[in-house]
């Protein structure tokens, strides 16, 4: 949705490894913030549930997190990857025809 920009940037000379960079930045930048967002509501929705069912038994375990921290860099991955792709592909000068 940002190739706009990204040709904009490329137009006036910014080099591939720096778009790249700035594409991985957004990407793990997004992918931890949401990781640590859903960690922490799922911790709120458990200490709840636990309060309010006291033999409620859920647990968060270093495997569940290990998993979970892994599945979303591999999400994080492969949409970064298809967005360096597109960007990498795009020629500066087609955004500015029209």
């Amino acid at each position: 949705e940002n190739l706009e920009k990204f040709g904009a940037l490329k137009a006036i000379g910014a080099k591939g490894h720096e778009l790249v960079g700035m594409i991985l930045f957004q990407a793990v930048f997004t992918a931890l913030t949401g990781y640590g967002l859903g960690l922490g509501l799922c911790t709120l929705l458990i200490a709840a549930a636990r309060w309010r069912l006291p033999d409620y038994a859920a647990q968060l375990t270093f495997g569940n997190l290990a998993l979970a921290f892994g599945m979303v860099l591999v999400i994080a991955a492969i949409s970064s990857y298809i967005g360096i792709r597109k960007v990498l592909r795009i020629e500066p000068f087609d955004i500015f025809r029209g």
